[in-house]
């Protein structure tokens, strides 16, 4: 049987956040803030608010690749963030695609803080 370390879970984590954070700023974040607020496809306030999470969210990853308290944390803090905006887009958005795009980013929010929480099982000798 093949157990997963608490060091293993977490570097997966910043893994899969990393890479969400990347889209996000590669795909909405800087089109956008290239464009202005005047030219933005989405409210200014929006990208702004979405640039800074993508960002904390890579410092979080770094923590938490390290293993360190913070990290973990802040990773934590930032896909629950991203969980209220999933949660959001599940309600109010129209598309059957961004539909489906907040229901994977809301399953992978909830995987990564799973694996922030994951605890090593201690085998008891009695």
């Amino acid at each position: 049987m093949v157990t997963m370390t608490r060091s293993t879970a977490l570097r997966i984590a910043a893994v899969l956040s990393v890479l969400v954070a990347l889209i996000g700023i590669g795909l909405f974040d800087l089109p956008n803030l290239v464009l202005g607020a005047r030219d933005s496809a989405a409210p200014f306030a929006l990208v702004l608010g979405s640039f800074t999470s993508d960002v904390v969210a890579l410092v979080a990853a770094y923590g938490a690749w390290r293993s360190q308290k913070w990290g973990v944390v802040l990773l934590i803090v930032v896909n629950a963030f991203w969980i209220v905006q999933a949660i959001a887009s599940l309600l109010f958005d129209s598309t059957l695609t961004e539909v489906t795009f907040a229901a994977v980013m809301l399953v992978h929010h909830i995987v990564v803080i799973s694996l922030c929480l994951w605890r090593e099982r201690v085998v008891s000798a009695a």
